[in-house]
């Protein structure tokens, strides 16, 4: 480790410690702060993380807090949920998911935009979510439930999707992108063998199961070990098949998220490596790969505020379907809100598409100023609302 990689990974260190604490005080997301710190910490580093001797060690943790991010978002899925949803229930939910896939696409072809636009439009995410109903006690009303489950399935359509584009980008229409999504099915059958095999395991050896990835109290921490061990398990598995490591972490979670029933503990401490310095790196790092005076182009910032537009005009239109469900009109107002805030995919998708060669520097660029905009006005707004229509928390499910 040279002088300037030591002295920038002493200032990102300080700066995730501190952000927390100034993004509160400023009403913002901690991520959003993030993002903002590394880009105005890059105006300074430019020059040299632009060389090709630049911050190896930054890369890499941030790379390692993007993979447990995912992973996490895996873990946060709760198929249990899911399960006890009634027929009707869930089919309106996958319809209002359908719609914001089908209006994407709609907008995209009627504009005649690039295709990949129709992955920042249809893109739902659980994250940022998760934080604001925490914050507004909304977590165990009528309204925080449905919110989550439609983020749940937004999401796995979301990773999915990504993961397609990724392929299509690089394969197009060949006889290797057919050969490619033959193994990516290989790939998911494996899993479901894998999940069918273990649930098989957890039937007949429940108390061995618990002891592995159940609460440990030993200083070995098996339990987090095992964790670790099938999400690097996944992200190499997706890295043979040449997917993208956060998809193989997704994936791992979710197979997780699907067979344990008693995961707090897990999230608890995976969410403790990773909120606590991993995760607060890669987003000081997404802000450190981006020019902040580029950022502010005039052109990047209307292309950010259209598709910040976009993405809640969707949502409202989509929206329409849940009259169907149990929610009344003053908690329906609050879902384009609620699903307009996938600020961790969006990140993904500027990522994602730049590595692959899928978006242009300032395509990336608007996205993620979207992911940006997105994060700060739309939770602001639903939190306002929240106190405006006086929904509270003894509504619950």
């Amino acid at each position: 480790m040279n002088t300037t990689e030591a002295i920038l990974l002493l200032i990102i260190s300080i700066g995730a410690f501190l952000i927390p604490f100034i993004s509160k005080r400023l009403m913002l997301p901690s991520a959003v702060g993030e993002i903002i710190f590394g880009l105005i910490l890059g105006i300074f580093y430019k020059d040299y993380l632009s060389s090709e001797q630049s911050s190896h060690i930054v890369k890499f943790l941030g790379e390692l807090g993007f993979i447990i991010l995912m992973y996490l978002a895996g873990l946060e899925l709760n198929f249990d949920k899911l399960k006890k949803l009634s027929k009707r229930e869930l089919g309106i939910y996958v319809l209002t998911i359908a719609s914001i896939i089908g209006l994407s696409f709609s907008i995209v072809f009627k504009f005649n935009q690039p295709v990949v636009y129709a992955l920042v439009y249809l893109t739902v995410g659980v994250g940022l979510l998760f934080s604001v109903l925490k914050e507004t006690k909304l977590l165990k009303t009528t309204i925080g439930q449905t919110l989550l489950i439609l983020a749940s399935i937004g999401e796995i359509v979301s990773l999915f999707a990504i993961t397609f584009f990724s392929v299509f980008s690089k394969y197009g229409l060949s006889k290797e992108g057919i050969i490619h999504t033959i193994e990516i099915y290989l790939f998911f059958s494996f899993v479901y063998i894998i999940i069918k095999l273990f649930k098989l395991f957890v039937w007949w050896y429940p108390e061995k199961v618990a002891k592995i990835l159940g609460r440990e109290t030993e200083t070995s921490e098996i339990g987090l070990r095992a964790n670790f061990m099938i999400m690097f398990i996944f992200v190499s598995l997706a890295s043979l098949l040449k997917l993208e490591a956060i998809i193989g972490a997704f994936i791992g979670g979710m197979m997780v998220s699907l067979f344990l029933k008693d995961k707090e503990h897990i999230e608890k401490s995976l969410s403790s490596i990773g909120y606590g310095f991993l995760i607060p790196i890669f987003f000081i790092e997404v802000g450190l790969s981006f020019d902040l005076f580029e950022l502010l182009q005039l052109e990047i910032l209307k292309k950010a505020f259209l598709l910040t537009v976009i993405i809640f005009i969707i949502r409202i239109l989509s929206s329409v379907l849940l009259l169907f469900a149990k929610l009344n009109i003053r908690e329906l107002i609050l879902v384009p809100l609620g699903l307009s805030i996938p600020l961790t995919l969006l990140v993904a998708i500027a990522t994602i598409g730049l590595h692959i060669n899928l978006l242009s520097k300032e395509d990336a660029s608007a996205i993620i100023l979207t992911a940006v905009f997105t994060g700060l006005i739309y939770p602001w707004f639903f939190k306002m609302l929240v106190k405006y229509l006086n929904i509270k928390e003894e509504k619950n499910v």
